[in-house]
Parts: structure tokens; C-alpha cells; sequence
């Protein structure tokens, strides 16, 4: 009986720290508009269960950089394939900006976070996110061959999931 007792109390002692974590976790996703994006986020990444509320924010930005890729990743293949001039614009100008422009905000965005420059850090995310989000207003309103207008849907989507992020990560900062 002594030793169940034990392997029991150990079984707590190893389990609590994780569950007082992912309660933080919880806590700082909490104030976003989506918790859900902004958890699926912490979740992919395992050091966020033993990140305080700065690391916690500086995994989100990690996330932003991920979904940025994967933007622009799928505004080069859309571009590809499409034959329009009027959209190969859009979608080249988009690229640009979003290669250029929004990776040097979000290592401003880090940079700011890593010296406790926090406005600074926010206004970073804010500014980057005007890059994608003017991209998704201009892809709205060009026409896609009908063979492309899923994929087109899907970059929609994914700049969605990217401003769902950013809000995460400037709610968290302005918390500190």
C-alpha cells in the first residue's frame, strides 16, 4: 500500500508543473479573439510549457513566421499557374511585400520583445499585419480562372489564420 502511495505522489509531483503551464498557456490565449489559433500555436511548439508570458508571446510570433510562409509559399504556386495578367500582378505585388516587408517587422517585433520594448514590440506585429491584410483585400477583388479560385480561397484563409495570430500576440503583450 506504501508504495502506490508513493508512485502516486510522484505521478503528481511530475504531472503538476505541466498542468500549471498549460494553465498559463490557457491564460494567455484567452484574450484572444480566436483562443483556439492562438492555442493550436503554443501546442505545436513544445518549449511552450515551460515559457513565462514573454516566451509565451515570442512563440507566437515563431507561429507568425511559420504562417507566413506557408502565405507565400502558396501566393508563389497560385502565381504559377495563373494566367491573367491583371491577377499575376496582385499576387507578384503581394509577394514582394510579404517577403520583404513583413519578415523585417517581425524581427523588429522580436527584437523589441527580447529588450522589454513591448509597445514596440506590438506595433511591429500591427504594422506586419497591414502587409497581408491589404494582399487579402487586393486577391478578394481580382478574378481567378475557376480552376484557381479554391486555391485562391485557401491563401484567404491561411492570411485569416495570420491575423487570428497577430491579435494573440499583441493581446499578450499589451498584458505586460
Amino acid at each position: 500500500m506504501m508504495i502506490k502511495f508513493v508512485l502516486l505522489a510522484l505521478l503528481v509531483v511530475i504531472i503538476s508543473p505541466a498542468w500549471a503551464e498549460k494553465d498559463l498557456m490557457i491564460t494567455e490565449c484567452h484574450n484572444a479573439q480566436v483562443p483556439t489559433t492562438c492555442m493550436q500555436c503554443l501546442e505545436s511548439d513544445p518549449t511552450s510549457l515551460q515559457a513565462d508570458p514573454v516566451g509565451i508571446a515570442g512563440i507566437v510570433i515563431h507561429c507568425l513566421d511559420s504562417r507566413l510562409r506557408i502565405i507565400t509559399n502558396n501566393i508563389t504556386d497560385l502565381l504559377s499557374k495563373e494566367d491573367e495578367a491583371q491577377v499575376k500582378k496582385v499576387l507578384k505585388a503581394c509577394n514582394q511585400n510579404l517577403l520583404k516587408e513583413v519578415p523585417r517587422k517581425l524581427s523588429e517585433a522580436k527584437t523589441n520583445l527580447g529588450t522589454r520594448h513591448y509597445d514596440k514590440a506590438a506595433e511591429s506585429i500591427k504594422l506586419a499585419l497591414g502587409y497581408p491584410w491589404s494582399c487579402r483585400s487586393s486577391i478578394q477583388n481580382v478574378k481567378f480562372d475557376e480552376s484557381l479560385f479554391g486555391e485562391s480561397l485557401e491563401v484567404i484563409s491561411q492570411i485569416n489564420i495570420y491575423a487570428q495570430l497577430s491579435d494573440a500576440a499583441m493581446r499578450i503583450i499589451d498584458r505586460f
